[in-house]
């Protein structure tokens, strides 16, 4: 009885264990991860092409944070191969605005052409901060434009529906409501389970609008 006990405890620990993220996330596998090995398989095999829309996929059917990024730096390789620049850096802020502590391997790194440009992402302020820091700055003529190129160049759904969300505080206190209802829709078309922070629900202008905005969807 005391054997049983005991291998029942260990059971228990071990359960209890697994319902930490990182375990999780080795447990349950996401819908695209299958998409996903296939694409770094054909990118491995040299096939870019295939790569690609395999990888684009796997990202659409979802991904954990640590693949997505992953997708999104090779997706980044491939566009670099291609002298597709624009495209590359759209994919290398993707994948670090998904994961902002992502590195190149020391390989990776050391490519001629994709080495300096993640380098240069990694480096300079991203303009979804940037946007934040002027927003909570109160200059928001300045963060608007930030947070519209942010969007231009690329950003991860949580970031993204961020964005849209503080173009509509900002529309909203311009008293520009139409704008403000566009870029609430377009936040909660990215993350349909989005709601506002306790500190933004209590506004007088913009609650109303996103609570109706919401409900209408």
């Amino acid at each position: 009885m005391r054997a049983r006990a005991l291998l029942v405890a260990g059971l228990l620990v071990a359960l209890a264990a697994c319902s930490t993220q990182p375990l999780r996330d080795l447990i349950q596998s996401s819908k695209g991860a299958g998409t996903l090995a296939t694409g770094l398989r054909q990118y491995d095999d040299g096939e870019y092409a295939d790569a690609a829309r395999n990888l684009q996929a796997a990202v659409d059917l979802g991904l954990s944070d640590r693949e997505r990024a992953n997708a999104h730096k090779h997706l980044a390789f491939i566009h670099c191969a291609s002298a597709r620049e624009r495209a590359c850096r759209e994919e290398f802020r993707k994948a670090l605005s998904v994961d902002p502590e992502l590195e190149l391997s020391a390989a990776e790194a050391g490519h001629p052409v994709w080495g300096p440009i993640f380098a240069s992402l990694k480096a300079g302020p991203a303009p979804f901060k940037l946007a934040l820091q002027q927003y909570e700055a109160g200059d928001y003529d300045a963060s608007a434009k930030s947070f519209q190129g942010a969007i231009r160049e690329g950003l991860g759904d949580k970031e993204l529906a961020s964005a849209h969300k503080h173009l509509a505080f900002i529309h909203c206190a311009a008293n520009r409501e139409r704008q403000c209802r566009d870029e609430f829709r377009k936040a909660l078309a990215v993350d349909p389970s989005l709601e506002l922070a306790p500190a933004e629900a209590g506004h007088p202008v913009w609650r109303p609008i996103f609570r109706s905005v919401k409900a209408s969807r």
